[in-house]
């Protein structure tokens, strides 16, 4: 048997950016600048939205109405797992401050252990006739196999909730407010057989 070191396998993956889906909330018309460098008032009223992380000093909010706009926001160091953030305008690129909370909570799942299905590839040498005389030609090919394996695991939950206030710059009464979450998992391998 195999031991191997624990790796990581994503059932959930989060390709290139988080995407975290949720409400904006306006509850005073606002202006902000669109992808396309444009200005555009937001009216009062509820959006369905998301927020995405380019990096970690960038997030882009889409409303998901019939216009599909979208809104960048600049960061001054990085966007926080957990914790406070305050950007003002001058920071941000757009006419309004932002501040709010990330909170991420992990938890995990009793060890389990058992036998799971797998696959891995076999090298196999196939021959044809080739000319007039008898000739042969051969080439190697892969073959995917179905197999079993052992593997011990637990599986790892990751919640993330963001609450983001939006204020037009300067302002003290807040003109929107954002609310989302978004729901990992992924599979920690702590030993396992190979495939066979």
């Amino acid at each position: 048997m195999k031991i191997l070191l624990p790796v990581l396998m994503t059932a959930f993956l989060l390709v290139g950016c988080e995407k975290i889906e949720g409400q904006l909330n306006i509850t005073k018309e606002l202006s902000l600048k669109n992808s396309k460098g444009d200005m555009h008032l937001l009216n009062v009223g509820t959006y369905s939205a998301d927020l995405k992380a380019k990096s970690n000093k960038k997030i882009t909010l889409r409303l998901n109405n019939d216009a599909d706009e979208k809104f960048e926001f600049k960061f001054e160091g990085n966007i926080p797992e957990n914790g406070a953030f305050n950007v003002p305008s001058k920071v941000s690129g757009q006419p309004v401050d932002l501040s709010g909370s990330i909170s991420t909570t992990v938890s995990n799942s009793d060890v389990r252990e058992g036998s799971e299905s797998c696959t891995y590839q076999v090298q196999e040498t196939v021959c044809y006739p080739s000319g007039p005389y008898g000739q042969m030609s051969c080439h190697v090919q892969y073959r995917t196999v179905y197999g079993i394996q052992w593997v011990r695991f637990y599986d790892r939950m990751t919640v993330k909730n963001v609450h983001m206030s939006v204020k037009a710059a300067n302002a003290t009464v807040e003109s929107a407010d954002f609310h989302g979450n978004i729901s990992s998992a992924e599979r920690v391998i702590l030993a396992q057989t190979g495939c066979r």
